[in-house]
């Protein structure tokens, strides 16, 4: 019998809230992609440490395979590949794609107490975020698990951003920084490895300046 304890609870890190506002903040008229580092903390809860851009575009399989093996290759025996995020290329998509539905389901676990969660950025959301602009009251990052159909399409209620009153305004000013650029895995290997990919050190710095 399947066990169906569900994760409930997803904690996410400035830093790895900062790099997905980012990454879909300056890909405006694309879909973008990403891996989620962190951990398992009990059956119910993840916390994600780091986002990892992969593509903003439809993702191949190779590009996977490409992106899971460096990241797993890199991984400092903490962290594990917990999750994917992706932001929909039409404003007015809150759900997750085919595509990510897809990928979060590869990413599944036996385990349930390491089922992946995907996340999904609120492009409307997303845009007031980014303008630094507190008043909406809409979520930037919305959680999915698992339902009884095996689809991520389950919304999770508690999510969580450390710090986010200052992670968004990290957010909005690293967007207006023309010397801070998200780089993902299609940008690195198109610049023939030379693009700072998985440790966006501009990115890094700024937030440790502004949401200590």
């Amino acid at each position: 019998m399947t066990d169906n304890k569900k994760k409930n609870s997803v904690e996410v890190s400035p830093e790895s809230f900062v790099s997905m506002v980012l990454h879909a903040g300056q890909n405006p008229t694309t879909v973008v992609h990403g891996l989620l580092l962190g951990s398992f903390s009990g059956n119910d809860k993840v916390v994600i440490t780091k986002a990892i851009p992969v593509c903003h575009e439809t993702p191949t399989k190779p590009l996977l395979e490409i992106a899971l093996g460096i990241v797993s290759a890199s991984a400092d025996g903490k962290d594990v590949v917990v999750g994917w995020y992706t932001a929909p290329e039409r404003l007015t998509d809150t759900q997750p794609g085919p595509v990510a539905l897809r990928i979060a389901a590869n990413l599944g676990s036996d385990d349930a107490s390491k089922e992946p969660v995907l996340l999904v950025l609120d492009n409307a959301a997303l845009a007031d975020c980014l303008k630094g602009d507190d008043s909406s009251k809409d979520a930037v990052i919305k959680a999915f698990g698992k339902d009884f159909g095996q689809q991520w399409m389950d919304p999770l209620d508690k999510i969580t951003v450390t710090k986010e009153s200052k992670a968004r305004a990290a957010a909005a000013s690293a967007f207006s920084n023309a010397d801070i650029v998200i780089v993902d895995l299609v940008n690195h290997l198109e610049d023939d490895g030379a693009a700072d990919w998985m440790t966006n050190t501009a990115l890094t710095k700024h937030i440790a300046k502004v949401a200590p």
